[in-house]
């Protein structure tokens, strides 16, 4: 197996709550979320895994079961786990079926209706200063990207794009669960984007024009929204970045970690959580906006999550926001 995606299959293990015990070659000794221990061994590749190639990979003699990874995987691949023909693990989005259990991420299943909801409270979390609207920012309020209806945000549409840009051409079925929507919403989406993308002969989907795409997703996305708390620390952005998600895990929270240029690390969570006594614990001082190192978040958008990248930062396995969330940091 290639060294990056044994690391790639190390931090998406992590990032589900796993731990390696120990490895020889490719036969990894785990330790499940339960506790129990598990050897495997680890065949796979960089690419998206297809029901085909996991039957090639899958179903050949080893000495101890085996687990596939990759990137991502088809939902047959997915079934056949969780009929026990074979245990599969991705890290893009972190997912795993092992024993036919299926282990997400906390904070990476999207609800169905999740593109509806309105924010959620959050204890001493005040409102966040909302970006500029489209229109002020140089984007046509009527383009398909940005339109929007009955006042709701097009979460699904800009995620839709974002996914596009950062993962390359994606069927319906697999942008449906990268983002937690049904198969019927990320067509209406497709739909309204019009002319930004296109079909090839494999049912697979892309920019038209990722250039354009791109420059028109920046003009017309308002940045994540929601709420949000600013502290400081002396530690470094990996440090700090390293500080709250553990911090968070403890509480029953991944964070989604985003770093600017400044130094500035933001740590987006989905579910209503109050980690100041926590923080303050490990040293974090509460401060105000323009002196922060640290701004905690619960955004509006509820797609941020489907383009999270497992890696480790500080020997500590953490999910990272794609490059254009990052780069709406600064």
């Amino acid at each position: 197996m290639l060294p990056d995606v044994s690391v790639s299959a190390e931090a998406a293990l992590r990032a589900l709550g796993f731990r390696l015990h120990a490895r020889s070659g490719d036969t990894w000794e785990l330790i499940l979320p339960n506790s129990r221990r598990a050897v495997r061994t680890l065949r796979g590749d960089r690419g998206r895994i297809t029901l085909s190639e996991a039957r090639k990979r899958g179903d050949r003699t080893a000495v101890s079961r085996t687990l596939l990874v990759a990137s991502g995987a088809s939902a047959g691949v997915f079934d056949a786990a969780r009929l026990g023909r074979w245990d599969v693990l991705t890290w893009s989005p972190p997912r795993a079926v092992v024993n036919g259990i299926t282990y997400e991420a906390v904070g990476t299943d999207v609800p169905d209706d999740a593109p509806r909801r309105r924010d959620r409270p959050v204890a001493g979390m005040p409102d966040d200063a909302r970006p500029a609207p489209a229109a002020e920012r140089g984007a046509d309020p009527s383009s398909g990207i940005g339109r929007q209806h009955g006042g709701r945000l097009p979460w699904v549409r800009w995620g839709v794009a974002r996914v596009l840009l950062v993962a390359g051409p994606q069927p319906v079925g697999v942008l449906a669960e990268r983002l937690g929507v049904s198969p019927q919403a990320v067509r209406r989406a497709l739909n309204q984007l019009g002319e930004f993308v296109s079909r090839d002969n494999h049912g697979e989907w892309a920019p038209t024009s990722a250039q354009e795409l791109e420059r028109t997703w920046l003009a017309s996305y308002p940045g994540a929204q929601g709420k949000n708390t600013t502290w400081w620390h002396p530690l470094p952005p990996e440090g700090q970045a390293r500080a709250v998600a553990v911090v968070a895990e403890r509480l029953g929270a991944r964070p989604l970690l985003a770093a600017s240029k400044t130094g500035l690390v933001t740590a987006y969570v989905r579910e209503e959580v109050d980690l100041r006594a926590e923080l303050q614990l490990v040293g974090f001082a509460s401060i105000s906006a323009e002196r922060a190192t640290l701004r905690l978040a619960v955004p509006r958008d509820p797609t941020l999550w489907a383009t999270a990248q497992p890696v480790m930062v500080a020997g500590q396995a953490v999910l990272m926001a794609d490059r254009l969330i990052a780069g709406l940091e600064g």
